[in-house]
């Protein structure tokens, strides 16, 4: 091999050398440049994940669990307060009937006609029951409600309330109006008996006299003593019957002073019966008693006479300052309680009126 050869063969070596450097180079620097991974990246564990999603849910359910128990409760109150409205409405039938006759009719219903409005009232308190009922229910569901809700149910509350008193001083109130009017009925029938009565003793004497026309030997119309006695005897019946009468006004209606009207009709009946005692005398032909008797009879029947002068005119007239003081303080009061429930039922309405704004809005 020559010289010159071996210089190209060490010159392409040396080329070569130097390729497979720059080559080495090459492939160091593109090794260099590539991103190796992140080793330092954690991973979130399952399980964490798991727990969190439940927790998510949890919350999400008790949200709407507490939505779901707030609408509900919010649905139950309206409910309840739309019962007690109904209820309160219901107690009313029988109300209104006694309202009317207190503030129309006092003094012109029967006392049959009054006990029967009286016995409606108290029939309506289980409607009253039913209303204080949803009351309670409403009130155990404070939390639910809005205070236009919590202010209703304050109102109908009080509503039942008044509603008791107003019933009870309404039958108060006709109690006095019924038993006055049967004093009254009571009192006139007494003193149509005492008019039978004086009748009784005017036919009496009319036949006394006859009959003493005939012991005289005068033509006369009663031959017969005993014709007499018989019309005193009607006569005691019927002032009898007066006394009974009289007696059961004071029963029915206690306020008045019945004394004008015991101390005539005692004195007719003590008239009435020495007038008895002198037919009968004269019948058993006891002349000088029968006498006697007469005489005492007359002394009696003037003073009569003069307790009839004191008598009132008729029995309303008598009752009716009694009558009017005995219902003064009654009435007052259910004026009062009316009165009062008619600014509570307002508010009532009122709610009412809300209430069909909202459903309209909705």
């Amino acid at each position: 091999m020559s010289k010159s050869t071996s210089r190209h063969i060490a010159a392409d070596k040396s080329a070569l050398s130097q390729n497979t450097d720059t080559s080495s180079a090459s492939v160091d620097a593109s090794v260099s440049n590539t991103p190796t991974p992140r080793r330092d990246q954690k991973k979130i564990p399952l399980v964490i994940k798991i727990g969190a999603s439940l927790i998510a849910l949890i919350i999400l359910g008790s949200a709407g669990y507490l939505i779901w128990r707030h609408l509900t409760g919010a649905a139950q109150a309206k409910e309840q307060i739309s019962a007690a409205i109904a209820s309160v409405s219901e107690s009313d039938a029988a109300i209104v009937p006694l309202n009317n006759t207190i503030t129309s009719d006092l003094g012109s219903k029967t006392s049959d006609e009054l006990t029967k409005i009286k016995g409606a009232a108290k029939k309506s308190s289980s409607s009253l029951d039913d209303a204080q009922m949803h009351v309670g229910n409403a009130l155990s569901l404070d939390e639910f409600m809005s205070d236009d809700e919590r202010a209703v149910v304050k109102a109908l509350q009080d509503s039942v309330g008044q509603r008791r008193k107003l019933i009870e001083a309404g039958e108060e109130v006709l109690t006095i109006d019924g038993g006055a009017f049967n004093a009254k009925a009571l009192l006139t029938k007494a003193m149509e008996k005492a008019v039978s009565a004086d009748s009784n003793i005017e036919k009496s004497v009319e036949a006394a006299a006859e009959y003493a026309k005939s012991l005289a030997g005068e033509e006369s119309s009663v031959t017969d003593a005993s014709v007499p006695v018989g019309f005193d005897k009607a006569a005691m019946e019927d002032i009898t019957e007066a006394q009974s009468f009289e007696n059961a006004a004071e029963q029915a209606f206690s306020e008045a002073d019945y004394s004008v009207y015991t101390k005539y009709l005692a004195a007719r009946k003590d008239a009435i019966q020495v007038l008895m005692d002198s037919d009968n005398a004269i019948a058993s032909g006891d002349f000088d008693s029968a006498q006697a008797s007469i005489e005492d009879y007359n002394k009696r029947e003037a003073a009569s006479s003069e307790l009839a002068q004191q008598l009132p005119e008729t029995p309303d007239t008598f009752l009716s300052e009694a009558y009017e003081a005995a219902l003064k303080k009654p009435l007052d009061t259910y004026k009062e309680i009316a009165e009062a429930l008619a600014a509570t039922d307002k508010k009532i309405r009122d709610y009412q009126g809300l209430a069909v704004g909202s459903s309209k809005k909705a």
